[in-house]
């Protein structure tokens, strides 16, 4: 705790019985610390249960990102969980009173797990718990609200007791779970959801190693950067992020076997791989986005692929590694605009433009990301596109995903050929439509799905555009549009216009005839033909049937009156024997020649269970009042549709029936309430999981339509609910910036009755860990002025290489090699201007767009929702989920900038200005974003420091610190930084730490690290057999060392280090008659033909002979490192306090290397005498 008028620190001490809690204050004193007892609380619930487990709530919270996440997801102050028998209490703490108070925020009830608790973990919203007296249980609760109880999404049976379990958040929001068994550590985590429907929560065991201690695992703990520690006896392992050949990976994460890109290498690329954010063109991504109305948002991702591939991708480069760029603050701003169909007529002249202007486009609009240029995607280009697609493999995309977005360009390019034609609802079944029949053509039988659902075709329901839609099915279906092809696109539920409807089934029926051209067989069109009342042409068709062998019969029975009641008895007659002999369709067709339609569609429900032709039979026979219609809609489609689960159907029934208030609920409500139609639930609505955001959509949608936004037609607690859960969805599939539209754009306050509905509104959530911070938060580096990347006018302590002090805990002198001396901040202390997502309707990055558009009169109702005001808006419990959304776009953002360096080989001046607008503005679009949820410039700026650690690119960070942002940022350079080591950013690092930091260790700390990088390098290369790099490396390492002791100056290091990244020095040359005297198996039999490094194989080689190059590489090191400690204090070599330090530090993980070479080199040729000396 921190006082905040004297900034003076205390602690408390907490000590747990059976019964009671103790509490006593601990304030530092100057010589020690001052004891103060502050009470003891009896806790009479505890008293029921045998055994108490109490854990810290902030223990998990050892970085930026997992800190950051507890400040913001406690409104109280959450100290610590405790699990008493079949519950788990969280408990804050008061501490104005003299006697502390222990209150309970919430309870969860375990009594599901079936055994007792032995070890629980905890963060917010988030906890797992180990039970069972085998210890071989363990199950994940979680929940997006804070102060809300959680829920179990998974559970665990292991063949091992779970000695262990440790969670740790990485800096672009991924969970991460490590279990310890006995002599193995597993990893866990998320994995993304394939579609809407998988319920599965998706955590599974991403990796897997062995622990070789001779005792049994007993703890375990992450530290900085995913290195986990492990305790085993009197032994304490660290290990790295990195993953190894011994280490079993799930099978969900093996890379495609047609795919060159090199396996995933440390946790955090699995992390990113199983459940990061999908590219945004990710079919999943573009098909959502068309449900939402954004077609500008999808056109501008499709254009930008587009010239990825013409820029930076040559013609035979098939596999590509790097994520295509996407202007963020442009995709924010479609996304935040109203819906952009038919936005403006000149944009779709463009489809239809010739190869002149084609042209014009690409040589103005090239890579162009301007926020104010939107257009469509063209005919060429979408053509371009298509065939890139299908000759080259982009990241993220397996093979079913790729030619759903080859699917999606061209259903893009149908939507948009309709222009203004087709209202949103049209286009969003249109690209139904379009991506159902494409994915058919191309995907293997066993993978095509045969009809469009109920979901799909409801679509076409409520559009206005209904003649351009039945046009289009009937194009696609070819020339033969036949019953199997409506009832597949569910033609008869949607068409609204009984004309069109009796038109449609006389097109069928003669499609039916027609399709046999030598055998012609009027039966089986004629159930068609009488439905629609016209028995002279069917008599007709007869008549033309030669050779039909019931030709005579049927002229004959065709001819007569069927007004008449003896004939109808006839008709009927022959309908039921045509039933014992199983032929129903045409026993029905017999029934409506009878006149009765009721025996009809009964035939047709219970015999043929084609429910779509019982209801386009009754429409066509008897109109859209047919009161049969309504009792098969009330007494057969919505039972077997609540039967089937299918919300889609039900709601697509309750609207033939004009029932359209039950319409809505059903897509809402649980379906079982509808079974009794003579009760009303409207007041009496239960909870139902409903995730599906189409859903969500068409919910919206008809509320507005039937202008019902003000009055209930669902309990309000459930519309919250599912608002939560189709968030939760999208977030799940991969798409935070959709999850954070959701609960920005149709923010809904939580229900009256949430435990979390306090008082306090719109204030930064705390806990007892929190530090006040009086002065404005900024960027990591950033002064009072708007640089973010300016220095701090405090100077900064750290207390390893790359990071900061703890920023959340008292300040603590440690003295290490890397110590800085800077004085604490807090980085979460509230800002005076905070430009919060609720600050301004202006600045809110989730706003309506104030632009007007040219709608017609039936889109009118899907006009924006009126906003909430600023006022009424309070705590949710949501301030942690919604950062978790934007600071999964982290490492998205990373694979982008990457790409734009790693495809650019001789930038001209004119790329090199769209590439610094482009990276600058994603930048900054961040840092708006994660304003607007409440995470500061300062906190989004460390935590993309710490990405860049995390996936290997800190250089990167170094590069934005010495460069002024944005105004004239290099970013070319910046870019570079991702390709190039620390030698290249010596000196920026150097002259940072020389004005920053404390000058009396500055210039010794830089040399340390200097030095430690080189030998790492050197030892690294060598034994990856990378000879290449390693050879100016150690030609220039003698150099290197007399330029560390140069009295201090900076310039002899900078020129060593420039000499080595040139890489000019080249090993010496050997012509192939040197190697003739060789043998094909001979120890140095190198393989002359091979020029290219092939780290996969190459890193594997331990021959002898490799092994004795290295062992030589190395005493060479030593012998000039020890040359160089020899002549201390001489001019021009290492000072005393640099020789201790290679002394107590760098020598012996060189000379052990050495040493175990050695050892191995004597085994390797033990039984060789022709290769001993």
């Amino acid at each position: 705790m921190e006082d905040p008028m004297t900034s003076e620190k205390s602690y408390l001490l907490v000590g747990l019985s059976k019964n009671s809690i103790s509490t006593w204050y601990l304030k530092p004193n100057g010589h020690g610390l001052d004891i103060q007892y502050r009470g003891t609380q009896e806790m009479s619930e505890w008293a029921t249960s045998e055994s108490c487990i109490a854990v810290c709530a902030s223990q998990w919270a050892t970085n930026t990102a997992s800190r950051l996440f507890h400040r913001l997801s406690l409104q109280d102050k959450l100290v610590m969980t405790v699990a008493v028998g079949t519950d788990v209490i969280y408990y804050s703490v008061n501490t104005e009173e003299e006697t502390v108070k222990w209150e309970p925020i919430c309870t969860l009830d375990i009594s599901c797990l079936n055994g007792p608790v032995q070890q629980v973990r905890c963060s917010p919203s988030l906890l797992s718990i180990v039970s069972g007296e085998d210890k071989k249980t363990m199950s994940i609760w979680m929940e997006m609200r804070s102060n809300v109880a959680p829920v179990c999404v998974k559970i665990f049976k292991f063949d091992e007791p779970v000695c262990d379990m440790a969670w740790n958040v990485t800096s672009d929001a991924q969970f991460i779970l490590a279990v310890a068994f006995p002599n193995h550590v597993g990893i866990f985590g998320q994995k993304r959801a394939k579609n809407v429907r998988d319920e599965d929560e998706g955590w599974i065991c991403y990796t897997e190693f062995k622990v070789d201690t001779p005792e049994d695992i007993t703890a375990l703990a992450w530290v900085d950067c995913g290195v986990l520690t492990v305790a085993a006896g009197n032994q304490l392992r660290c290990y790295l992020k990195w993953l190894t050949e011994e280490d079993s990976v799930a099978k969900q994460i093996h890379s495609p076997e047609n795919a060159k890109i090199e396996p995933m290498s440390s946790i955090f690329d699995i992390s990113f791989e199983m459940n990061g954010p999908l590219p945004f063109y990710h079919p999943d991504h573009i098909i959502n986005y068309v449900m939402w109305g954004k077609m500008n948002l999808v056109h501008c991702a499709l254009i930008s692929l587009n010239n990825f591939f013409k820029q930076f991708v040559d013609d035979d480069d098939n596999i590509i590694n790097e994520f295509p760029p996407l202007s963020f603050s442009k995709m924010l701003k479609l996304q935040n605009e109203k819906s952009s169909k038919g936005s403006g007529k000149q944009q779709y002249n463009v489809l239809f433009d010739d190869d002149d202007s084609e042209s014009d486009i690409q040589a103005t609009d090239e890579f162009d990301e301007d926020d104010d240029v939107i257009r469509h995607l063209t005919v060429n280009e979408a053509k371009n596109l298509a065939h890139s697609l299908k000759r080259k493999i982009l990241p993220g995309l397996n093979e079913n995903e790729r030619i759903h977005l080859i699917a999606m360009v061209d259903t893009i390019v149908e939507i948009t050929n309709q222009g203004e034609s087709l209202d949103e609802n049209g286009a969003r079944f249109t690209a139904l439509l379009e991506n159902h029949f494409h994915l058919n053509k191309v995907l293997p039988e066993e993978q095509r799905q045969p009809d469009l659902q109920s979901r799909d075709f409801i679509w076409a329901l409520h559009s206005q555009s209904q003649d351009l839609l039945l046009e289009r099915c009937v194009r696609l279906c070819g020339s033969r549009f036949v019953w199997e092809d409506a009832r597949s696109l569910g033609i008869f539920l949607w068409l609204q216009k009984i004309d069109v409807v009796r038109d449609q089934m006389s097109n069928i029926a003669r499609n039916i005839y027609l399709s046999k051209k030598n055998d012609r067989d009027p039966t089986e069109c004629t159930l068609f033909y009488l439905a629609l009342r016209k028995k002279n042409l069917l008599q007709g068709l007869w008549k033309t049937a030669t050779g039909h062998k019931e030709q005579a019969i049927m002229k004959k029975f065709l001819a007569n009156d069927f007004t008449d009641p003896r004939w109808q008895r006839a008709a009927s007659k022959n309908a039921f024997a045509l039933l014992g002999r199983q032929r129903f369709e045409y026993a029905a067709a017999f029934f409506l020649l009878a006149d009765k339609l009721k025996d009809a569609v009964n035939v047709i429900l219970k015999n043929i269970k084609d429910y779509q032709l019982a209801i386009a039979i009754c429409r066509v026979y008897d109109g859209d009042d047919s009161p049969l219609l309504k009792e098969i809609l009330e007494n057969n489609i919505i039972p077997m549709a609540i039967e089937t689960d299918d919300r889609w159907l039900v709601s697509l029934s309750f609207w033939l029936l004009n029932k359209h208030k039950e319409s809505i609920r059903a897509i809402v409500v649980p379906l079982i309430q509808f079974s009794d139609k003579n009760i009303d639930t409207t007041k009496s609505d239960s909870a139902e999981i409903v995730r599906d955001p189409n859903a969500f959509i068409l919910y919206h949608y008809l509320k507005k339509k039937l202008h019902q936004e003000q009055t209930t037609l669902v309990a309000y607690d459930i519309e919250y609910r599912f608002s939560l859960l189709v968030s939760r969805s999208y977030e799940r599939l991969g798409l935070p910036l959709l999850a954070l539209y959701i609960l920005t754009k149709y923010y809904m306050k939580p229900p009256s009755d949430n435990p979390i509905q306090v008082e306090k509104k719109l204030e930064r959530a705390e806990d007892l860990f929190a530090e006040k911070e009086t002065s404005k938060a900024s960027d990591l580096f950033a002064d009072d002025d708007n640089d973010l990347f300016a220095p701090s006018k405090k100077t900064s302590y750290a207390t390893d290489l790359f990071a900061d002090d703890d920023l959340f805990a008292p300040k603590k002198s440690s003295g290490g090699l890397f110590d800085d001396d800077d004085d604490n901040n807090d980085l979460f202390a509230p800002k005076k201007s905070s430009g919060g997502l609720f600050d301004d309707d202006d600045d809110d990055l989730f706003s309506s767009s104030k632009k007007g558009s040219n709608r017609e009169e039936e889109t009118e109702a899907e006009e924006e929702e009126d906003e909430i005001s600023l006022s009424e808006r309070v705590y949710d419990g949501l301030d942690g989920y919604k950062a978790l959304l934007v600071i999964r776009m982290l490492q998205t953002f990373f694979h982008a900038a990457s790409a734009l360096y790693n495809g650019l080989d001789t930038p001209d001046h004119v790329h090199e200005a769209h590439y610094r607008a482009h990276f600058v503005r994603n930048r900054q679009t961040l840092l708006d974003l994660g304003e607007s949820v409440k995470v500061s410039p300062y906190v989004f700026s460390r935590l993309l420091m710490e990405k860049s650690i995390e996936t290997d690119v800190f250089p990167l960070y170094l590069y934005i610190l010495n460069e002024s942002v944005p105004k004239d940022f290099d970013v070319h350079q910046f870019l570079r930084a991702f390709k190039v080591g620390c030698f290249e950013t010596f000196p920026i690092w150097n002259e940072l730490r020389r004005k920053y930091c404390n000058p009396e260790t500055a210039a010794l700390t830089s040399r340390q690290i200097a030095l430690t990088t080189y030998l790492s390098l050197i030892l690294i290369t060598l034994k990856e057999r990378h000879y290449e790099s390693s050879w100016p490396l150690l030609y220039h390492f003698k150099s290197f060392l007399e330029a560390l002791g140069s009295n201090g100056s900076d310039n002899a290091i900078n020129q060593c280090l420039n000499l080595v990244l040139k890489n000019e020095t080249k090993m010496i040359e050997m012509s192939t008659d040197d190697f003739e005297s060789f043998s094909d198996g001979s120890l140095f039999g190198f393989d002359m033909n091979e020029e290219v490094y092939r780290p996969l194989l190459d890193a594997q080689d331990k021959s002898g002979g490799v092994n004795i190059l290295e062992v030589a590489s190395l005493n060479y090191v030593l012998s000039a490192i020890e040359y160089a400690m020899q002549c201390q204090g001489k001019h021009g070599n290492l000072c005393e306090e640099l020789t201790d330090f290679i002394w107590t530090t760098l020598l012996d993980p060189v000379a052990y290397r050495a040493h175990s070479l050695n050892e191995t080199i004597k085994k390797q040729l033990d039984n060789d005498l022709t290769r001993r000396k």
